[in-house]
C-alpha cells in the first residue's frame, strides 16, 4: 500500500468532517430570510436561530431571570453596604460639586409655584409657632427688661405702678396676637420666599455653608436616607421590574445579523472547536478506513 492510499483518505474523511460541522454550524445562522418558490418555503430557510428566535428569547429570558439574575440576587447585591456606600457617595457628588444654582434641579415652570407653595407652608408654621407663645408672659419680660432702670425713678414709677404697666402689657400682647392673625401671612411668606429664591440663586455647597451643615452631616442623612429607601422599598421597585420581559424583549427586537453576532461573541472559540474537532473525527474515521 503506497502513501498516497494512506494520507488520501485520511485527508478526505477529515475534510468531509470538517466541512460537515462547518456547514451545520453556518446553518444554525443562515440562511437569514425565510427563501420560497411559489408558495413552497424552501427546506431550513432560514435558519435555525432565526427562525426560532421567538421561542429561542422566551428561553433565555426565563433562564436569566429564574437562574442567573433572580430577584433575590438583585436584591442582596443592591443592599450590600458596598452598594449603598457608592451610592450615597455618587449622590453627595452630585450634589456638592454642582456647581449651578439649586433652581437648575427644578423645572422653571415650577420653579415660581413650589418656592409659593414652600413660603405658604413655612410662614404658618411659624405664626403657628408664635400663637403658642405666651404674649403677656413675654411682652411682660421685655417691659420688665426695658423699664426695669427707669421704674426705679419715683416719678415714672408713679405713672406706671398701680398695675397700669401689667394692663399696658396686656393690651399689647393682645395687639400684637391679633396683628399676627390678620397680617401675619402677608408679613411672613413674603419674607420666606424671598429667603428661598436666594437660596435657589445659589449652589447647594453654598447653601450648606451658609445654613452652617457640615458635609458630613449631609452625607449621614443621604446615608439614612439611601439606606431606607433600599431596604424597604426594592422589593417592590424589583418586582415592577420584569427581567424576563427585558430580555425576551430585547432578543427579538435583533435582526437575524446581530443574533448571530451576540452568540458568536460568546461561543465563537467554542463553535470553531466543534468544526476542528469535526476533522479530528473524520481523520480517526479515515485511519479506521484503512485497516477495514
Amino acid at each position: 500500500m503506497d502513501l498516497l492510499h494512506i494520507i488520501l483518505p485520511i485527508a478526505l474523511c477529515a475534510a468531509i468532517g470538517y466541512g460537515t460541522n462547518y456547514i451545520a454550524i453556518k446553518m444554525l445562522f443562515r440562511p437569514r430570510k425565510e427563501m420560497r418558490i411559489g408558495s413552497f418555503r424552501v427546506p431550513f430557510t432560514p435558519g435555525v436561530i432565526p427562525r426560532n428566535k421567538p421561542r429561542i428569547a422566551a428561553a433565555v429570558g426565563k433562564a436569566v431571570s429564574e437562574t442567573l439574575l433572580t430577584r433575590e440576587d438583585m436584591t442582596a447585591r443592591l443592599t450590600q453596604a458596598g452598594f449603598r456606600e457608592k451610592l450615597t457617595d455618587s449622590i453627595q457628588d452630585a450634589l456638592t460639586e454642582q456647581s449651578a444654582p439649586l433652581s437648575a434641579l427644578l423645572p422653571c415652570q415650577e420653579e415660581g409655584e413650589l418656592t409659593q407653595e414652600i413660603s405658604q407652608v413655612i410662614g404658618g408654621k411659624i405664626l403657628e409657632g408664635l400663637k403658642k407663645v405666651d404674649m403677656n408672659a413675654l411682652v411682660a419680660e421685655v417691659a420688665q427688661t426695658s423699664f426695669g432702670d427707669l421704674l426705679g425713678n419715683p416719678m415714672i414709677a408713679m405713672f406706671l405702678g398701680g398695675g397700669m404697666l401689667d394692663n399696658l402689657c396686656q393690651k399689647l400682647s393682645a395687639g400684637v396676637s391679633s396683628y399676627l392673625e390678620e397680617k401675619g401671612p402677608e408679613l411672613v411668606a413674603p419674607m420666606v420666599k424671598e429667603e428661598l429664591d436666594g437660596m435657589l440663586d445659589k449652589p447647594i455647597r453654598e447653601n450648606l455653608d451658609d445654613l452652617g451643615i457640615p458635609e458630613e452631616v449631609l452625607r449621614n442623612m443621604l446615608e439614612t436616607v439611601v439606606g431606607h429607601v433600599l431596604e424597604n422599598n426594592i422589593q417592590s421597585v424589583l418586582g415592577s421590574l420584569d427581567v424576563k420581559a427585558v430580555v425576551e424583549d430585547k432578543i427579538n427586537d435583533m435582526d437575524a445579523r446581530e443574533l448571530e453576532d451576540l452568540v458568536l461573541s460568546v461561543m465563537k472559540n467554542e463553535l470553531q472547536a466543534i468544526v476542528n474537532l469535526g476533522a479530528v473525527i473524520g481523520a480517526v474515521i479515515g485511519v479506521v478506513n484503512i485497516f477495514i
